[in-house]
């Protein structure tokens, strides 16, 4: 009998535990439908309480399609949201394109009070959003930048803050060649960035250097190639205990860009993790293709660079490099000419085509387009005589005219500016709780180790990191 009992009690239990999957989404719905409020209170419960459904809405996700044709995108932006980080991240939809739409406008739309209740599912969406958009194709790509973009304003609270939403912004203006619109982006500085606990899961390393790597390679895309070198040195001179993957990227591309740009590889910041400077050094030792061109460009010897540039063609079709490369074969030229122009007040074209290198077949014709070029881009400041065939090369300091001085204004403008946030944010950091009950701790630590004892931090200030 009691064998009996038990049996019959045993579904009623189990049923109690997991309800059927159509009840358990009428659940969730009911839950949505009561909880979305301008009350915080009850925003507050809805997260709670669908954060602990998460396993249950992806076990669910073939039902989700069917759930959100009851919601509001507007009105429900929470629950949605929700809904939608567990069908995207198990790819159950019956259409991705009538899927891609339906989150496209629930981008556009959704409520700002709510997106910043739920971030964590709501940059999961955008995510998966734009990992989609790739996947479809160019058209859709193109289609996801407005929807992205009206999703980063959404989720920022000002514009200096940076979110996920960003990196994958710029990772979607890569992979479609718009890069005047990722610009737009990146010509916003930001300073802040959102370390909350409802927020911090997305808030990786590995998300933030993206952020700088994709926007140097925008900024490479535009020919902008001084922004680059400033992004690439970021992604540099991030903290790091072991070497990630954009970080080596990042080195040689700095170095193909330094190259381009400079016609030498400047030094890294001091302040550099030993990490990168171990790989600086060792990167002769692995594939290395970035060291040996480097040599072969100080040398000034176009030959050697072409041929490393073939024997080393498939790495740097690897790396993706190949571009760069081919600048950099391409930029020997100018280099070389801008190197004259520091030694030689007057030159003759057939000079100027033997220093660089030029072919003798028609110097003066590729001299003079190389000159013009160089000229109009404001690299060189040079007057050419037709009648003798000679180059005068001038100092171009007729350049620091009036029209320099707001310039510099503006530039001291923002530097001025820049040091003010620094010392408030120096401020801010000193009068914390956290950095007051450290530094405390520190010093009584020195204190009980007598009073000779070097303090716990071996005499280095927190404040110079």
């Amino acid at each position: 009998a009691r064998g009996r009992a038990s049996w019959r009690r045993a579904p009623s239990r189990v049923w109690a535990l997991r309800p059927p999957a159509d009840d358990a989404m009428d659940i969730v719905i009911h839950q949505i439908t009561a909880l979305s409020t301008k009350n915080d209170s009850d925003l507050k419960k809805l997260k709670d309480f669908l954060r602990n459904e998460q396993e249950t809405l992806k076990t669910n996700a073939s039902g989700i399609e069917q759930a959100l044709q009851s919601l509001d995108p507007v009105q429900n932006t929470l629950g949605v949201s929700f809904l939608l980080a567990a069908q995207l991240s198990t790819s159950t939809y019956s259409d991705a394109r009538q899927t891609f739409a339906y989150v496209s406008a629930f981008l556009r739309t959704a409520d700002e009070q709510q997106v910043k209740k739920g971030s964590v599912p709501f940059m999961s969406v955008c995510k998966s959003y734009a990992q989609m958009a790739i996947d479809l194709g160019q058209q859709m790509m193109l289609r996801s930048l407005m929807p992205l973009r009206c999703a980063l304003e959404t989720l920022r609270p000002n514009a200096e803050t940076w979110t996920p939403v960003h990196t994958e912004f710029l990772r979607v203006c890569l992979q479609c060649k718009a890069y005047h619109l990722g610009a737009a982006i990146l010509d916003s500085p930001v300073y802040d960035m959102p370390v909350t606990s409802g927020n911090c899961a997305h808030v990786t390393p590995e998300s933030f250097l993206c952020y700088f790597y994709y926007g140097a390679l925008l900024r490479i895309g535009m020919r902008e190639f001084s922004k680059a070198v400033q992004m690439l040195l970021v992604v540099l001179t991030w903290p790091a205990s072991c070497l990630s993957a954009t970080q080596a990227d990042a080195y040689k591309k700095y170095v193909l860009v330094s190259l381009k740009l400079h016609g030498e590889v400047k030094a890294l910041p001091v302040y550099t993790s030993h990490i990168i400077q171990k790989f600086e050094q060792n990167d002769g030792q692995n594939d290395g293709y970035v060291v040996e061109l480097t040599q072969a460009f100080k040398q000034g010897d176009a030959t050697s660079l072409q041929r490393i540039a073939d024997e080393k063609a498939a790495a740097i079709k690897t790396d993706d490099n190949d571009g760069l490369v081919k600048q950099v074969l391409e930029s020997l030229q100018r280099h070389k000419l801008l190197t004259l122009t520091k030694t030689y007040l007057t030159l003759s074209m057939a000079e100027i085509a033997k220093q660089v290198g030029l072919p003798e077949a028609s110097p003066n014709e590729e001299v003079e387009a190389l000159l013009f070029d160089m000229i109009s881009g404001g690299e060189i400041n040079a007057r050419i005589d037709q009648t003798t065939g000679n180059v005068s090369f001038d100092e171009g300091l007729h350049d620091l005219d009036i029209a320099m001085v707001p310039k510099m204004q503006d530039r001291l403008q923002q530097i001025l500016g820049l040091a003010q946030r620094i010392a408030n944010f120096e401020r801010e950091v000193v009068s914390s709780e956290a950095y007051i009950r450290k530094t405390t701790a520190m010093e009584g630590g020195a204190v009980a180790g007598g009073a000779g004892a070097a303090p716990a931090g071996g005499g280095y200030d927190f404040m110079d990191m």
